[in-house]
């Protein structure tokens, strides 16, 4: 496997990576060495030893007698792309969870790494697939800057669908990954053309499928097609396919039975009611139905108001008049 990885040192590696920290115009030459889609971005990568790794000075961070010297833009690229993801899985997710998770983005540097070799084969999800499998796309590239910059596209393509809280902290400054802006989600003009891995879904998920596959079980030959064309002609570089990388396996992990959409099994009810790795749903909605119209709680009747007109069955009252047989009472004498 190493040697199918075939490791290479970044583009301009020893460009200012020296305890003495290099002026500004030096600093620029370093960058424009590294100006070419596949590269990795130049940054002082001393300065991220002490940074990320927390070597205690320029000098411990270029010194043989400890370990710093060893880490590379490529490895700090990495570990700063996983430092915004970390908080987001540990922080709300159950180590079930965080296994699933971390697999993920596992399988998403994989895959960019092997789209970026010679020989190394893709790794999917489901019964027919767990076995390694050709990438769509080979892209001609071997070297650990274009592995490197291949992965953090697909991380960032595929966020939205698995981590959509870790969105803000991916990539952010000072984060090196950030010199890269990647795209969070997908292309849009790669959802215009070819769809998105949520078509069909919920489908049939794919672990209900033997290992002689099924409905789900190959990535469907029209979403190939189209994936290898617009890598071709629309973004022919790392970005580009970072994004065809996320979509097929995002297609796969979307189907593979832990409901991390919430729709598995035709639930309809909303976010609210069709929560991301439920079980049990049904295709009950409680949004919608005849039950929607039914008044639960309905208003006390009010009183009829009065009526200014005599009722017909009220007997008229004569008025008061005198009696015959009254007489005035006399006042008493003086």
């Amino acid at each position: 496997v190493r040697q199918a990885l075939g490791g290479s040192a970044p583009c301009a590696a020893d460009c200012c990576a020296a305890a003495v920290e290099c002026n500004a115009t030096a600093q620029a030459v370093c960058m424009a060495e590294c100006g070419g889609r596949w590269d990795t971005p130049w940054f002082d990568v001393v300065l991220a030893r002490v940074g990320a790794l927390g070597a205690p000075s320029r000098e411990a961070a270029t010194s043989h007698e400890a370990p710093f010297f060893q880490a590379d833009r490529n490895h700090i690229m990495i570990i700063g792309a996983m430092a915004g993801l970390v908080p987001a899985i540990t922080d709300g997710y159950a180590f079930s969870f965080q296994t699933r998770f971390t697999n993920l983005v596992d399988q998403l540097v994989w895959n960019a790494f092997a789209s970026n070799s010679e020989r190394l084969q893709a790794l999917l999800f489901g019964s027919a697939t767990h076995r390694g499998v050709e990438p769509l796309v080979r892209s001609g590239q071997t070297s650990t800057d274009a592995k490197v910059v291949t992965a953090i596209h697909a991380i960032a393509a595929a966020l939205p669908f698995f981590l959509p809280e870790a969105a803000g902290a991916f990539c952010a400054a000072p984060a090196p990954c950030f010199l890269l802006r990647p795209t969070i989600g997908l292309e849009p003009g790669l959802t215009a053309k070819c769809g998105s891995p949520l078509d069909g879904y919920p489908g049939v998920p794919m672990a209900e499928f033997d290992s002689e596959g099924g409905e789900w079980a190959v990535f469907p030959p029209e979403k190939a097609e189209c994936l290898v064309e617009w890598h071709a002609e629309d973004a022919p570089g790392p970005s580009g396919l970072g994004q065809v990388v996320a979509f097929q396996l995002l297609w796969h992990r979307l189907r593979d039975g832990w409901n991390s959409m919430g729709l598995d099994g035709g639930c309809e009810g909303g976010p609210a009611y069709c929560l991301p790795y439920a079980e049990g749903r049904t295709q009950y909605n409680p949004q919608v139905g005849d039950c929607l119209e039914e008044e639960l709680f309905p208003a006390s009747p009010s009183p009829p108001p009065p009526s200014t007109s005599p009722s017909p069955s009220a007997e008229l009252v004569p008025p008061p008049s005198a009696s015959p047989s009254a007489r005035p009472v006399p006042p008493p004498p003086s």
